[in-house]
């Protein structure tokens, strides 16, 4: 019965290191929470097989690679060997763990609240005081730090990209720790994506062509009115014809006034 409950004890360690139990939320900030808790609560068993169990779940659940390889090698060994680790021989191991933990939280640190209290548990030679940063103080700072990021993205914020941002800055800090996370994690791309759609400019809408000038006819060119002559014959022939006229007709005249004068 006893070794039941342990594999269904570690079963539910992994899905919530994996995010697939309950522990999922919790386990966001501390993948190893429910392994913590199931270390701290100790071995009550008796039997060999209780023993084999319990170290089964250090072995194959834990993120720590100084506890998983001490309890791969006291499985591999004798029952005494075995008993000596789960009596309290991989406390050594699990310490070493945390504060590996620990280290690994500092390095990723992206706010100040998580950087001073990490720096606080790693300057500390008490395993209990790593624990607890690691149990609750973590938790507590990276909602602290988040709170610090959202703020940067309201409207005036140094990280602030336009209206969207601004709502969902604000949506996220009204809620959970959880949904803040996310919103960090990935809702902030969304609305920011958004605001950049706001602020493109429109495309231009093409101008309508301009219509064409009518074509005016050109004028027809001047032609010059041309004078016939009737004559027939050469030019010589003209010019005589032309005399002999005027000659008649100055004929004419001189008669006409030599009868109005004898009438006289």
């Amino acid at each position: 019965m006893m070794r039941t409950l342990l594999r269904a004890l570690g079963l539910a360690v992994v899905l919530s290191v994996v995010g697939l139990g309950a522990g999922a939320v919790a386990a966001a900030a501390d993948p190893v929470a429910d392994l913590r808790a199931f270390v701290e609560a100790g071995f009550h068993g008796t039997t060999d097989g209780e023993y084999r169990a319990w170290a089964e779940v250090l072995a194959t659940s834990t993120d720590g690679p100084a506890t998983r390889q001490a309890a791969t090698d006291a499985l591999a060994g004798t029952d005494v060997e075995l008993r000596a680790f789960v009596d309290g021989g991989y406390l050594a191991a699990w310490h070493a763990d945390e504060r590996l933990r620990l280290t690994r939280i500092l390095a990723a640190a992206t706010g100040p609240a998580v950087t001073a209290g990490a720096q606080t548990a790693l300057a500390s030679s008490d395993p209990a005081v790593w624990s607890a940063f690691l149990t609750t103080g973590f938790a507590r700072a990276q909602f602290a730090d988040d709170r610090l990021m959202a703020a940067t993205m309201l409207t005036g914020g140094v990280n602030n990209s336009g209206s969207a941002l601004d709502a969902a800055a604000q949506a996220a800090l009204a809620g959970t720790p959880a949904e803040l996370r996310d919103f960090l994690l990935t809702g902030q791309f969304a609305a920011r994506a958004l605001d950049a759609q706001a602020a493109a400019p429109a495309p231009a809408v093409p101008a309508a062509p301009a219509p064409a000038a009518p074509q005016v006819a050109a004028p027809p060119a001047a032609t010059t009115p041309t004078v016939a002559l009737a004559a027939t014959g050469s030019s010589g022939e003209a010019r005589g014809a032309a005399l002999a006229s005027v000659a008649v007709l100055v004929g004419t005249g001189l008669v006409l006034l030599a009868r109005r004068r004898r009438q006289a």
